[in-house]
């Protein structure tokens, strides 16, 4: 009816703003899609295998102007999992989604070494072996603890005086970062 004031439209379903391949790489471009669009998207765009191990929910919400390699989409993906409580467990071109809280379980890459400028500020979850030089590996564990999330474990290897830590590379670094700060300054 001309005149009167119409019902606001409908809003519009959410939809990804057009994923584009170029030969320099992928770009994710997509605002407030179902995170299973976007392993889709992953899947056909860079040829990954994705095998849900559990059913995901959640929107995503990112934008990369600039194409990504296979390597930095994996990494950003990571980061969205981990944001919804799940991660993507890597081998070669296979991603198992997984929740986050069952992946210390599973066939995660093992790492030796507690040098934190060797230790990515990434979203994969690891289990990286700490080695402790002077400082009691398992008095550390009390110290430590705290300071994890709740999904970290932590454990001492009394024999190697070592720990042991599965959590995401990059607080694997911070908790490297504070081992290497407590052990040296017990060896002074």
């Amino acid at each position: 009816v001309f005149g009167q004031p119409s019902d606001p439209p409908a809003p519009a379903a959410a939809t990804p703003i057009e994923p584009a391949t170029d030969e320099g790489g992928i770009r994710l471009n997509f605002r407030g899609v179902p995170l299973e669009t976007v392993l889709n998207y992953l899947s056909e765009a860079a040829g990954f295998v994705i095998v849900m191990e559990t059913e995901v929910t959640g929107d995503v919400n990112v934008w990369s102007h600039k194409p990504l390699t296979s390597e930095e989409a994996v990494d950003l993906l990571n980061s969205i999992l981990i944001e919804k409580g799940y991660t993507a467990i890597r081998n070669e071109r296979i991603l198992k989604i997984v929740k986050r809280d069952g992946a210390q379980r599973r066939d995660l890459p093992v790492i030796t070494g507690g040098d934190p400028n060797m230790i990515p500020r990434k979203d994969d979850i690891v289990t990286q072996v700490i080695p402790v030089r002077y400082a009691d590996a398992l008095k550390l564990i009390e110290d430590l603890q705290p300071l994890l999330a709740e999904t970290a474990t932590l454990t001492a290897n009394e024999s190697s005086n070592a720990l042991v830590l599965t959590d995401t590379q990059a607080n694997i670094r911070r908790m490297a970062q504070i081992v290497r700060a407590l052990d040296t300054s017990i060896s002074g």
